[in-house]
């Protein structure tokens, strides 16, 4: 479940204040600090990795506080900078996921900060329930012909919710297992999120190929946590490869 419950007492202020903007160049230091951390004592240099980095974000009728009170749009701001150092191609690629799910524009330098407005908002997609396995089928469409193989896919998945779909998604999993693709859940808001935990015992896959972190608010991290939370368990996927 991740660090988070451990590292939060009364002394800690959140990290960003319910209305402030990101600055992404200070994020973007904030970045290569925690990727020369995570490179000590490890066979993989994140300072000079390079993976085809995306997002899925759940837009289930229950996410619609955080997209519309700017929590979601400060956390993409923030994630932003792991695709601009690891992707060649400087993008965050996107999807939306309900029952269904929709790939829209990546996001970038040039988009990022209006980005849940002009992008996510405008995507015509009905936030309904939640499945996670059409958005990683279509992922897993996106990313398993793209040449050359030996880039990996990082998938970030936030989700504030279980899924309805355990039995499809366990079958997925095992696939995207026979590819070079690694999938960090992350689970938002007060959820328990047992399923998602139980996927790190999921039997029959090559790899163990993904990692979950459940945060109620990750904008009460500062960049350094939240990097580092979603940065760890891929790193390690890496080191075992």
């Amino acid at each position: 479940m991740g660090f988070f419950g451990k590292i939060f007492g009364k002394e800690n202020a959140p990290a960003v204040e319910p209305h402030s903007e990101i600055n992404i160049n200070e994020s973007k230091e904030n970045l290569n600090k925690v990727l020369v951390n995570l490179s000590k004592e490890s066979k993989v240099d994140l300072t000079k990795h390079t993976a085809r980095v995306a997002l899925a974000t759940d837009y289930s009728g229950s996410m619609s506080e955080v997209f519309n009170n700017g929590s979601l749009q400060r956390t993409i701001s923030r994630l932003l900078p792991i695709a601009l150092k690891f992707d060649d191609n400087g993008e965050l690629e996107s999807w939306l996921f309900s029952y269904g799910c929709e790939r829209i524009d990546a996001v970038t330098e040039s988009n990022y900060g209006d980005y849940v407005k002009n992008v996510m908002r405008k995507s015509g997609m009905s936030m309904g329930g939640t499945e996670y396995a059409p958005v990683l089928e279509d992922m897993i469409r996106y990313y398993k012909d793209i040449e050359p193989s030996d880039i990996p896919a990082f998938i970030i998945f936030i989700t504030d919710g279980e899924n309805a779909d355990k039995t499809r998604t366990d079958e997925i999993i095992r696939e995207l297992s026979e590819y070079n693709v690694f999938v960090q859940f992350i689970g938002i808001g007060k959820e328990r999120f047992e399923y998602l935990k139980k996927l790190d015992d999921l039997k029959g896959r090559k790899h163990d190929n993904t990692g979950f972190t459940a945060v109620e608010d990750m904008n009460k991290l500062t960049d350094e946590q939240l990097y580092t939370e979603i940065l760890r368990q891929y790193k390690n996927w890496l080191n075992k490869k």
